[in-house]
């Protein structure tokens, strides 16, 4: 950082030091200081000052002292002469961020805020890093003098861990002075896998204004990415139309994982405000039990009409792929729905055009009915290696897919939490 290591504080250094006139006698002690947030790096527009005997407050500026260092902070202007410090709500005092919770955006985590690394930079003070590391909560008690020495005896040393200002994000909480007003630009550049990391790690009531600040379609990949259990949390406590909006950007197998486990009445609620289509499409999925084959299916595949030629396939594929979640196979239909077949996306490729679909596809369909155990999908989907297995009704029409990515899902869900973590981080 472009920062002369001379001119750098740290808060809880400054905090309660005295402060002494030209001629040495002390005339009062750092009560705190007032951030202007806003910039990549906030500019401190007061040092407060409290009196010797504490009952008045006052406003002085950097340029106010002749010298702004540890253990020597000279105030050349008379106290006198300051302005009285006024206590107003929309301020930002420099000790109330000490605790809070921030976002680490490079490397998408939450933190607590333990001490604030300053510097002065062009006559002014500027904020430039937070200290999240147990020295900062040291130096905060009091201790670092005596402590960090005795651990570093012990091979046990203690250092600072300083990330830059313009790396971290407040979280948007109701009662904090760091309030986002808007969603944060930062957070929006995340990927929804590190957002849910992000949430994984808050409180309800921060959670969910977090989710407030993100678009409905980043929200529902966020949520898409979170256990279950946190899931329901936020989706429970959420109001009915904003979660309806939410889960409509979900595939509705997904929806319907959501929706199965929460109460019914809310359940209700949210499909109520939904979009007919797509609420009727979840009230399907919703008639299944959740550990069966209808209960992990999702609706959206490819299908197509045995007259079809490669090059009409491929020609369909076109205007359906958008609504698709996955299209691991294409299903051939009659015309009375029933599946006859199954081409995967490879023998389309190497089709010739003008070959009729019937001539190159798979008639030996592996499925399943709705009713299907969930130990029956996995192990058909394992022993013939599959990407998707088709659900098939009393007709033989197919009502939805089975992906080896809702196995997947399956078993990292049954999966003990250590092994899971295990299991990602590998």
């Amino acid at each position: 950082m472009p920062f002369s290591s001379d001119k750098k504080h740290f808060l809880a250094d400054i905090i309660d030091s005295s402060v002494v006139n030209a001629s040495g006698e002390i005339v009062g002690k750092i009560f705190d200081l007032n951030l202007l947030l806003g910039d990549k790096y906030p500019r401190f527009s007061g040092i407060i000052i409290s009196s010797n005997d504490g009952k008045t407050k006052f406003a002085a500026k950097l340029s106010d002292f002749s010298a702004f260092r540890i253990g020597k902070f000279v105030l050349t202007t008379p106290t006198s002469s300051l302005a009285q410090f006024e206590d107003v709500p929309q301020q930002v005092l420099a000790k109330s961020i000490w605790d809070k919770q921030i976002v680490d955006i490079s490397d998408a985590r939450v933190l607590r805020v333990n001490d604030l690394h300053l510097a002065e930079v062009k006559d002014e003070l500027r904020l430039i890093g937070v200290d999240i590391g147990l020295k900062g909560l040291i130096r905060r008690m009091g201790w670092e003098n005596w402590l960090c020495p005795f651990l570093k005896k012990l091979r046990l040393p203690v250092e600072s861990e300083i990330i830059a200002w313009d790396l971290v994000e407040s979280l948007p909480t109701r009662f904090s002075q760091l309030k986002l007003t808007v969603a944060s630009q930062k957070i929006h550049e995340l990927h929804p896998a590190d957002i849910a990391d992000i949430l994984e790690d808050l409180s309800l009531h921060e959670g969910l204004n977090l989710i407030r600040t993100l678009d409905n379609e980043t929200a529902a990949e966020t949520l898409a990415e979170v256990e279950s259990e946190t899931q329901i949390q936020i989706i429970e406590n959420m109001p009915s139309e904003k979660a309806s909006d939410i889960l409509e950007e979900m595939e509705p197998d997904e929806a319907a994982d959501i929706l199965q486990d929460i109460d019914e009445t809310k359940a209700a609620e949210i499909l109520w405000h939904m979009d007919k289509e797509e609420a009727g499409e979840v009230r399907e999925l919703l008639k299944h039990e959740e550990n069966t084959a209808g209960g992990l299916m999702s609706t959206g595949f490819a299908t197509i009409y045995e007259e079809f030629t490669v090059n009409e396939a491929f020609s369909h594929l076109r205007l359906v792929a958008l609504d698709l979640e996955i299209i691991y196979y294409i299903y051939v239909l009659d015309h009375s729905d029933k599946l006859i077949g199954v081409i995967s996306i490879r023998d389309l490729l190497v089709g010739k055009p003008n070959t009729p679909v019937t001539e190159i596809m798979n008639h030996k369909i592996i499925s399943v009915t709705a009713d299907a155990p969930e130990e029956e999908v996995a192990s058909l989907i394992s022993k013939y290696n599959l990407l998707a297995l088709p659900v098939l009704d009393e007709k033989e029409c197919i009502m939805g897919v089975v992906t080896v990515d809702d196995v997947m899902e399956l078993l990292m869900d049954n999966m003990p939490k250590v092994w899971k973590r295990r299991a990602l981080s590998s």
